[in-house]
């Protein structure tokens, strides 16, 4: 993949990623209020009442009550639809990779490739979203656990994203053990930079966050991991390929 001699320096491009990042939570934040607004204001139909021969409907006013009211912490630097960018937000070939971190397939998907991504990352041509899902949390909480810790970490430290990422899959524990426990998730975000995000981890602050996430992903995506080019879903077949994908797309944007 070839440079562009004239692409913008590196601290250009952290401002239009920190001003990316910004805007597209501004968005998912304004998104989430007005999903909240329409369950306090929703209407149910109470019931029907026969009097005289007469039937009335009654409609009453429901607002919601309880623990369902509580706030749901939303990390400021994910996407409206809940990914973390890493490398150049306007890099011209956009790949976003949905995984779950208890996934063996993503696993293997990921020590296939995490040294081309870097590279492709480096040379600002390829900007990779990572979605983490919990796709498989009937096996246990890990899935929804590991994307917080990501998530952790995407706010306390987007440059150690990465790094965190792949340690999570080079340290995968066999599907359904349970996962690794927060306080090596913790020891994970120290040794690549992101020790501040330890509280968030331990605290679980975005858990909830991931659920909903997962439950509101692209329709398309009914497994992980699932890999989209520039907005088209690579089949299961096509990940093999994937990084002649990636750099034929390349080649078709003349990066």
């Amino acid at each position: 993949m070839s440079g562009d001699p004239r692409k913008p320096s590196k601290a250009e491009r952290d401002d239009r990623r920190r001003e990316d990042a910004r805007t597209k939570a501004r968005a998912m934040r304004e998104q989430q209020e007005r999903a909240a607004r329409r369950r306090r204001l929703g209407l149910v139909t109470g019931g029907v009442i026969a009097a005289a021969a007469v039937v009335t409907l009654v409609v009453v006013t429901v607002t919601s009550g309880g623990d369902d009211d509580a706030p749901v912490a939303v990390p400021a630097s994910a996407t409206s639809d809940g990914g973390f960018v890493t490398g150049d937000p306007a890099a011209p070939v956009q790949v976003g990779v949905y995984l779950d971190y208890q996934c063996p397939f993503c696993a293997e998907f990921e020590a296939a490739n995490a040294g081309y991504l870097q590279q492709a990352r480096e040379s600002g041509d390829v900007a990779v979203t990572i979605y983490p899902l919990d796709i498989l949390s009937r096996l246990g909480d890990y899935s929804t656990r590991a994307g917080s810790a990501a998530a952790c970490v995407a706010e306390e430290a987007p440059d150690a994203l990465v790094a965190f990422n792949d340690t999570l899959f080079a340290e995968q524990p066999a599907e359904g053990e349970g996962g690794l426990p927060d306080d090596r998730l913790v020891e994970i975000a120290d040794e690549v930079g992101a020790g501040a995000a330890s509280g968030c981890i331990t605290d679980g602050t975005y858990r909830e966050w991931v659920t909903q996430a997962t439950a509101a992903r692209d329709e398309r995506v009914t497994g992980t991991p699932t890999v989209l080019v520039d907005g088209t879903v690579l089949e299961p077949e096509q990940l093999g390929q994937f990084q002649q994908v990636v750099d034929d797309a390349v080649a078709a944007a003349g990066a």
